[in-house]
């Protein structure tokens, strides 16, 4: 099955045949050695085999090229330039109706000629995974090349050397439950300083938390440092934040930790990010008149748009391997021009260092009783925060299983997919809580409540790129319909 797929001193030459590379954007975005990829995609034009990519290639390719990361953006305007030329000599298969990873695997799988290209710590990857562990794995003819956490791409030709590369193991440290001390006292005027040995001094202080507090810089208005709570600084957090310091994220909108901070004893303290002046959603999303309270003139577009944005951030670090695992409305501000910033970050699953926190109203049902920090999590995982998070901001702040005269817990009803919302507006309305909410579901577009019905009352997942292409369609529906039916396009409708 494998005969024409050889490996030499150059990895690539030999993999000759009519061949067809299903290109992954995380491949692209994670190459840290792009003399490999230069080396792939010469071989590539050389043997004239085909590169097929999915809707979704396009859609990250706008989310990547809006990276503050100059090569994350070069790499993005390459990759585009490379298939603009395959796609002129007919050597481009492009998939329009696929978006999601999982059907990209169904359909190619049986493919003997597919070579699947992508990062280990990828949707596709997990997909890939995903196959390899059913029933049917017996079907897959495909091989692969993964590129695993150092940037180089290894070859895989059988299932086992696929399943191999591609899967996760959780990092030994997540449950080591010891705590580093430090005898630094974190005050205004103290004295910290950089790995490179630069000097900082905190300035006042702005706010503390169950992990930490949080200071001004006083050699850099921009930046605040976050200092640890003594006895709050594991192995964990101090794998993750060294780990996130040699990131290459760097996006308008994601507050990363950017530098560790040391005592001048060179104990580990904590680390600098990026100042961010706003408000947590969570204060502004408590119904629609708080919404409009806040934001006055703003309408359901507006809404929407917002959505877009905050999912296109998430998309942003998915392609690089990173799952935010305590997604919450707090844990996004919105500052006052109305744009949103993710905070709050530094639990974020990153390579196998887990999450170890989670918000139970945004758990899907199969992590309720997991200790989290004994869990990696999957996007499929992930995909349900995101779906509910999307409700909230369509919904005003509201839960999607939060309903009118129940006895029982949200948890529950996540847990028993008790979503209170008929597929159309002639069924029952009766479960949906006051304050408007039967207006405001009244007037979603079919398509939007079909979505909706499809996640929390029938357990479907869809991943990020899904999500922000209905919203796009449901922008342009709004943009349609804003002059004939204005009401659609309203925040706030009159109680019944």
């Amino acid at each position: 099955m494998y005969g024409v797929f050889m490996v030499f001193d150059n990895k690539f030459t030999s993999l000759t045949g009519n061949l067809l590379y299903v290109i992954d954007f995380s491949a692209l975005v994670n190459a840290k050695n792009q003399n490999e990829l230069n080396m792939l995609t010469s071989h590539i034009l050389k043997t004239e085999a085909s590169v097929a990519v999915s809707r979704d290639f396009y859609e990250n390719y706008e989310v990547i090229i809006k990276s503050l990361n100059e090569e994350q953006r070069a790499t993005a305007i390459r990759t585009k330039s490379f298939l603009d030329s395959l796609d002129r000599n007919s050597r481009l298969f492009y998939m329009s109706d696929i978006v999601n990873p999982q059907k990209i695997v169904y359909k190619l799988h049986k493919n003997p000629n597919v070579v699947f290209v992508y990062y280990k710590y990828s949707e596709l990857s997990e997909s890939v995974l995903q196959w390899l562990c059913s029933p049917r794995a017996h079907e897959m003819h495909s091989c692969a090349l993964i590129m695993d956490d150092n940037g180089e791409i290894n070859v895989c030709l059988s299932q086992d050397e696929i399943r191999n590369a591609s899967t996760v193991y959780i990092d030994a440290s997540s449950i080591d439950d010891d705590y580093f001390q430090s005898s630094f006292e974190p005050k205004m005027g103290a004295a910290i300083k950089t790995r490179d040995g630069k000097i900082l001094h905190l300035g006042t202080r702005l706010g503390s938390g169950g992990e930490g507090a949080v200071f001004e810089c006083s050699e850099a208005e921009e930046s605040v440092i976050k200092i640890y709570h003594n006895g709050e600084l594991n192995k964990l957090r101090l794998k993750k934040i060294f780990l996130m310091e040699k990131s290459q994220v760097c996006y308008d909108g994601i507050c990363w930790p950017e530098k560790v901070v040391f005592s001048e004893k060179g104990e580990p303290l904590g680390y600098i990010m990026k100042k961010v002046n706003g408000k947590p959603l969570s204060s502004i999303f408590d119904g629609a008149e708080s919404v409009l309270n806040e934001f006055p003139l703003w309408t359901k577009q507006d809404l929407v748009s917002l959505a877009i944005d905050i999912l296109q951030k998430i998309q942003y670090l998915h392609l690089l391997g990173i799952i935010i695992g305590d997604l919450r409305l707090k844990n996004i501000v919105i500052r006052e021009d109305g744009t949103p910033c993710i905070v709050d970050i530094d639990s974020c699953q990153i390579g196998t260092l887990p999450c170890p926190i989670g918000f139970p109203d945004f758990t899907p049902p199969e992590l309720q009783q997991i200790e989290f920090k004994k869990q990696l999590r999957t996007y499929r995982n992930e995909s349900f925060s995101c779906s509910v998070l999307m409700f909230k901001l369509l919904f005003c702040g509201l839960h999607p299983y939060n309903q009118r005269n129940c006895d029982k817990s949200l948890k529950e009803n996540i847990s028993s997919r008790n979503f209170p919302y008929p597929k159309s507006i002639t069924g029952d309305l009766s479960k949906i809580p006051w304050g408007g909410y039967e207006q405001m579901w009244k007037n979603t577009p079919y398509q939007i409540q079909s979505f909706f019905n499809c996640i929390f009352a029938q357990g479907h997942r869809f991943n990020v790129q899904e999500m922000i292409l209905i919203l796009k369609t449901y922008n342009e529906f709004l943009d349609i319909t804003k002059i004939t039916t204005p009401s659609l396009n309203e925040i706030l409708f009159h109680y019944e």
